[in-house]
């Protein structure tokens, strides 16, 4: 699986491995630290941020929207 800079993402990891993020929760990848790691900003409804954290890849899936 390959993630970009920008890409809509889907968390798959277990609950409570990030704090206030459940699987399933979408959000945006803003930085690639080019190791398997990634800086993924998840936001609430009005677009403030909810959580940004750096999560590893394999708690991480490719959720581009669908027309």
């Amino acid at each position: 699986m390959t993630i970009h800079i920008y890409d809509r993402v889907r968390f798959v990891g277990p609950r409570g491995l990030v704090s206030s993020l459940r699987p399933g929760d979408i959000g945006y990848v803003i930085e690639d630290y080019g190791d398997g790691n990634y800086e993924v900003e998840f936001s609430n409804a009005d677009g403030t941020t909810r959580v940004q954290e750096v999560i590893a890849v394999e708690h991480l899936q490719n959720a581009p929207l669908t027309p």
